[in-house]
């Protein structure tokens, strides 16, 4: 085939493959949305992303070839002429427009997008009408076949923009407190319990609640199942946390785990999908039963229109396009409900995978000889750190690391908390409060320093302990207490963001090298040798190198560290060993997640998620203090803390009424010193 006749060819043939490759991107995007809240392989999620962004434009340019068939065809109406068929597709377009129900934003920043959605929805339906009316060509079956098709085209092609727009931060952080279910849960705990104005008084009475064995007769669960404030960095009354953490306090094991799941997913579904419109909406239902009654009615009409007038091509690519996509929309809004497998195939339980990245690991991942090519050649296009991150990440099971953190909070109101200023001092502690009994200065000295130096000291302290054993600890203890440690390297080396505002990526590097030149030297790791034996051989090493010690150095620095935590194994035991490291990390993974944005969070549940999400998540519901409350403090204990304000609806107003302007004046509920202020700032 020459280059006249491929051109040719093209011509023939680029508006059927455009609006059959629009049909089979909508089926991967509907096969595979779902997998974005498990972890998945890089390509797959490249691929989802790369179907994501491909969909817009693909019907989009398959719209404008459209319409520039339309001018080269303008005036002609013969019985070959396939533009009034062709004009049918042009609604099906603005359909795969509106995209999947299960994939409106790949990324939280899409949903800021949606003005830019908005007005390439309106120019696009501009585009459809007038190809249409252009190319009627009298045929009444035809015409009514292709006006059924614009009506949901239209409708759908409208929602995502307004989806969008409803998950946008911005428009959530002025909008959550009128959130239908949000708010008739808060309404009814305003109206009939009795709310604690202060943080005074919700601590007594969450310490009355825990101290009386959860024997207060109350047992209603009045429980905020998807708090969407937290994600936006907004608090909630003492009145609901209140409520809530007597909710939480009674989840057993493998309950606790469901509940924190279930709502990480609830909130995905608001960020990232539109099913919260048809869920919660009228609109969505009647914008879904639509799309799908008249699509299937649109078919019926087609197959009794004038059909023989066209080529044999053309209506069985119309076919094709009716038939698939009324499948898809069925499929969409009518099977998931009904169909279990289906139900549950896509509703998994959130994955409790745990990252972990170790120093050791990335030690013998950089230093085998056969991955420097790799590394060299992702070096010259800017990705080595890439896929040093990539290969050498694992993950693995929490492993009761919820449970166990339920359990301190827990153990915390009963024993630790006592008023307001006991409540704070708990929530900032980072493994103080397991030292407390501990004799070692040297220990309570390394929790002095910056949180994300401490994190990498115990890190390195951990692995230390555990490899100077032989053979290695099996119990569960120490298998928790590693999986921790690395779970916290992995957030200071791949996301110190969230680790804590502040943290440094480079102390990690700074490790790294130490390991590499100052205690492995040039040798490199034999063929075959796992990050066992590289680990032995890095503790035979760090103890030649204590007749040389130096200042300053992390690695010496935890090397010393280890000693004394080892020097407890003699005295008091292996067991107490290990369990004062898993207080410690227990307690710093609280820290962490008390000090993680929520706009973190929810941008993190695009990506899989992140084990600390789950933990920020119980935390709240356990009572304890959250980032926004944190930056609300007062600094002055003699005025008290207040609680937040609450647009709570009353018993004179309906849970769907509309909510108030910022202009007018409140009669019943008044604002509240130390109130968040809503704004884009704030997240």
């Amino acid at each position: 085939m020459g280059v006249a006749e491929a051109v040719q060819w093209w011509g023939d043939w680029q508006l059927r493959i455009l609006v059959l490759g629009s049909l089979f991107i909508q089926y991967f995007l509907f096969a595979t949305a779902a997998l974005r809240k498990r972890r998945i392989p890089p390509w797959l999620r490249f691929s989802i992303w790369l179907a994501y962004i491909s969909s817009d434009a693909v019907a989009i340019y398959a719209l404008a070839t459209l319409l520039n068939h339309q001018k080269k065809r303008q005036w002609v109406r013969s019985a070959s002429n396939d533009t009034a068929l062709e004009a049918l597709w042009a609604p099906v377009l603005l359909l795969h427009l509106g995209g999947r129900d299960g994939i409106t934003a790949f990324s939280i920043e899409d949903n800021e997008l949606w003005k830019r959605h908005l007005l390439t929805a309106a120019s696009q339906i501009a585009v459809a009408i007038y190809v249409f009316y252009k190319s009627w060509s009298g045929d009444v079956r035809l015409f009514q076949a292709t006006i059924l098709i614009f009506v949901p085209g239209i409708l759908k092609c409208l929602e995502k923009p307004w989806a969008l727009n409803r998950a946008s931060i911005y428009s959530m952080a002025n909008t959550t407190g009128s959130e239908v279910r949000e708010s008739s849960a808060e309404a009814f705990i305003a109206a009939n319990l009795e709310s604690n104005n202060s943080l005074d008084d919700y601590v007594i009475e969450a310490v009355k609640y825990f101290k009386t064995g959860h024997k207060d007769g109350d047992d209603t669960p009045y429980v905020i199942e998807s708090p969407y404030k937290l994600f936006v960095d907004l608090s909630y009354s003492y009145a609901v946390r209140f409520q809530n953490l007597k909710y939480m306090a009674r989840q057993r094991k493998g309950s606790l785990r469901k509940e924190l799941y279930s709502r990480l997913l609830k909130t995905f579904d608001r960020f990232y999908t539109k099913r919260h419109v048809y869920r919660d909406t009228l609109r969505g239902l009647v914008v879904r039963t639509v799309a799908v009654f008249l699509t299937f009615a649109a078919i019926g009409l087609f197959h009794m229109s004038r059909r023989e007038a066209y080529s044999n091509i053309n209506i069985n690519i119309t076919y094709i396009l009716l038939c698939c996509t009324a499948t898809l929309e069925f499929t969409s809004a009518c099977l998931k409900p009904f169909n279990p497998c289906f139900l549950k195939m896509t509703r998994l339980p959130w994955p409790d995978q745990v990252a972990q990245y170790n120093l050791i690991w990335y030690l013998a991942c950089r230093k085998k000889k056969q991955r420097r090519l790799f590394r060299w050649l992702a070096g010259l296009v800017g990705c080595r750190d890439r896929l040093d991150r990539l290969c050498c990440m694992e993950s693995c099971k929490d492993n009761g690391i919820t449970e166990l953190i339920h359990g301190h909070i827990t153990k915390g109101w009963k024993t630790s908390i006592t008023n307001a200023d006991t409540y704070r001092k708990f929530n900032d502690n980072r493994g103080q409060l397991t030292l407390k009994s501990c004799s070692s200065e040297a220990l309570v000295r390394s929790l002095r320093r910056p949180f994300d130096e401490s994190v990498l000291l115990w890190h390195l302290a951990t692995d230390f302990c555990f490899y100077k054993e032989d053979p290695y600890p099996s119990t569960e203890d120490a298998t928790r207490c590693r999986r921790m440690s690395n779970y916290m390297a992995y957030l200071l080396f791949v996301h110190p963001e969230m680790l804590i505002p502040g943290a440094r990526y480079g102390l990690f590097k700074a490790a790294y090298y130490e390991l590499r030149y100052e205690v492995m030297g040039n040798e490199d790791v034999p063929h075959g040798e796992g990050e066992e034996e590289l680990a032995r051989r890095i503790v035979g090493k760090m103890e030649e190198m204590l007749m040389c010690r130096k200042e300053g150095r992390f690695v010496l620095e935890a090397w010393a560290l280890a000693q004394e935590l080892l020097s407890l194994r003699e005295k008091k035991g292996e067991k107490i060993m290990w369990r004062l490291i898993q207080g410690v990390w227990v307690e710093m993974l609280c820290f962490s997640a008390g000090r993680s944005r929520g706009y973190l969070h929810a941008k993190s549940l695009g990506k899989g998620g992140e084990y600390l999400s789950c933990v920020w998540l119980l935390l709240w519901y356990m009572g304890m203090e959250t980032f926004a409350v944190r930056l609300q403090r007062t600094g002055l204990p003699e005025e008290g803390d207040m609680s937040a304000a609450v647009l709570a609806e009353t018993p004179d107003k309906p849970a769907d009424a509309k909510p108030r302007s910022e202009e007018e004046p409140s009669s019943t509920v008044p604002l509240v010193a130390g109130a968040p202020v809503i704004g884009l700032d704030a997240v």
